[in-house]
């Protein structure tokens, strides 16, 4: 007997690689995994930061830290206070700040509309 063939369509395989985990590499040799959050992950954070969220420039540093789902094999929880945060930053430090930014913006911050689209028409 053998075993059934899936096939996906674009859109899943489209959503399928959004939810897939990766993992990046710190100057200090730490394995972080990341994996794109969904949007609600976004709003709850704007709601923890409070006032901070108003802040343009604090925002764009700390949304990629949404993404951080372990260091080293040790789960990270998407943060729900701005303690929470504050501690996530200063666990990922540095080095695994600077790894994180670098790796959501090189998987997910390149955007190429067109090849979306011809994707989708697959």
């Amino acid at each position: 007997m053998s075993e059934p063939t899936v096939t996906l369509k674009p859109t899943q395989e489209i959503l399928a690689k959004a939810s897939e985990e990766s993992t990046v590499v710190d100057a200090l040799g730490r394995t972080i995994k990341i994996k794109k959050p969904g949007v609600l992950a976004q709003y709850r954070l704007i709601e923890a930061l409070g006032d901070s969220a108003q802040n343009q420039t604090y925002m764009a540093m700390v949304l990629p830290l949404i993404y951080v789902t372990a260091i080293d094999d040790l789960a990270v929880h998407q943060p729900k206070s701005k303690l929470q945060v504050e501690a996530l930053i200063q666990q990922l430090d540095e080095a695994g700040i600077e790894a994180v930014m670098r790796h959501v913006q090189e998987t997910f911050g390149k955007s190429d509309p067109e090849q979306d689209k011809a994707e989708l028409k697959k």
